[in-house]
Formats: structure tokens, sequence, C-alpha cells
């Protein structure tokens, strides 16, 4: 399988260049082998489906045991994506707008909140979905709750989910959350999983980590197929492992070469 290179700001001007989404050019540049992959497949929907701490050196330790992931992959396209952020808000600011952290400067929840970003004209401070409803298209997000009442009065359809200790519970709520916006048929979806991310914090052996990466998979798998058809899935990491020497020294078993900022994304049409 041929891996190309890319960045995750390169997933927004994507996205807009497929769905014909109008949005003033960010920094991230649309990916032409995905353009070819989703014109010769008539795609009309997005999904973006960020997996959190799945990077790129994680998922092929775990593709044998992610096999729905696995199975999207092969029959998609498989990117080996630089992050341009080591933690969870700027990177997923950035992957949602296509603008750098330095750019859009939203480097916590708490600053999706000041004075700065109510600048509702400001480029750089509204994300893809933002950009497809303000076109008349129908655009949903399902994420953490704080993190979702950022999208009210921006987009019409979002779901959140109070953080929790069970993270395994948050992850299937918002699973089953995805599962309702799909039914409402939007023409772009944007997800947040966060079991991987939790358990690499806390597990204290393998088998943990690989529980938790089934459980994503499981959830991954529940998404993608209930799916309409000619949807196209982005699904990426939003950084690499936090403390991998920390998890490898835990759990035994060496997950990285080196510390990068690279994830895997995969992108499939049904």
């Amino acid at each position: 399988m041929k891996i190309i290179e890319c960045n995750t700001i390169d997933i927004a001007p994507t996205i807009s260049r497929l769905l014909k989404i109008p949005m003033v050019p960010p920094t991230g540049r649309s990916i032409p082998e995905v353009e070819s992959y989703a014109k010769e497949r008539s795609c009309k929907r997005a999904v973006i489906i960020v997996v959190d701490s799945l990077g790129y050196s994680l998922y092929n330790y775990f593709s044998p045991i992610m096999k729905n992931l696995n199975k999207i992959a092969e029959k998609g396209l498989l990117f080996r994506c630089k992050s341009p952020a080591t933690i969870t808000s700027p990177a997923i600011a950035s992957i949602f707008t296509g603008y750098l952290p330095e750019e859009h400067n939203i480097y916590s929840t708490a600053d999706i909140y000041t004075e700065r970003t109510k600048d509702s004209e400001n480029p750089k401070l509204k994300s893809i979905m933002e950009w497809a409803c303000r076109a008349g298209m129908k655009a949903s997000a399902v994420i953490e709750t704080e993190g979702a009442e950022s999208f009210r009065g921006r987009i019409k359809d979002f779901y959140g989910v109070p953080n929790s200790e069970d993270i395994l519970d948050y992850d299937l709520q918002i699973t089953n959350y995805a599962l309702h916006a799909l039914k409402e048929k939007p023409d772009i979806l944007a997800v947040h999983l966060r079991t991987l991310d939790r358990f690499s914090h806390r597990a204290e052996s393998w088998e943990e980590l690989k529980k938790a990466a089934k459980a994503v998979d499981k959830n991954l798998g529940e998404i993608f197929r209930n799916a309409e058809k000619g949807t196209i899935f982005f699904i990426c990491g939003d950084h690499a492992i936090h403390g991998a020497k920390k998890v490898v020294k835990r759990c035994g078993r060496r997950i990285y070469q080196k510390p990068q900022a690279k994830l895997c994304g995969s992108y499939r049409s049904l």
C-alpha cells in the first residue's frame, strides 16, 4: 500500500474542494490524491473522525487488532500526516479550520470562549462545519460537552457528551450520538473519540492498551457501517501518543522509533 505524506491542516481544505464548500483558502492545501479518489467514487458527504492519540506508529502496531480500521485503510488511502501540535485543543482546531495554531491561537478549550473568538468574520476561527452551514449545507459535530457548546450559534446540529472517568462509556455515548446524527444525513459530520488517549496516560499493561484499541475500532466500525452511500471518511489522530517512553516502560512494548508528530489517516468512501 502506498503511503502518502500530508499535514492535518490539509483536511479542511480538501473537504472544501470535494463538497464545494466556499471558504477563505486557509494555510492547508487540498490533497490531490483524495480529490481524485473521491471524484471517482462520486463522494457527496464527509465524516471526520479524530481518534485522540492515534499516531502513525501506534496505528502500525495496532492495525492487526483494529480490524475495522485496517479494512477501511486497505480499501482507501493511507496517509502519514504531520500534526502541527502535540496536544488536543490546538491540534483539533487545526484539523477543523485548516490553520496552524499560531494562526488560530486556540491552545485550550477556554480559548474558544474568549472575546477574540466571537469574531464570526475571522476565517482563521471558522471550522469547515461552519463554512458548510453558512453555505446552506447540513453540518454536525459530536464532541465533549464544553467543546460542543462552542458551536452554539455557529452550526445547527451539535451533540455534547460530559467528560467522564468511564472513558469507554463516554466514547460509546459519542458513537451513539454520531449514529443519531448520521440518520439526519449531514453533508459533513465531525466526531472525536478519546479512549485511546485516556488509556495511554493510565494503562499499566499492553493488554489494557489493546483493550482500548479494540473499543475504538468497534466504535469506528459502527459509525462507518451506518453512513450513507457516497460518504468519504477522514479518520485521523490529532497528535502522537503522549508520554510514549512512559507507556513503553509501563507496558513493556516498543511502540515508537523516535519522537515524532505524525498521524494515521485513512480515507475511504462507501
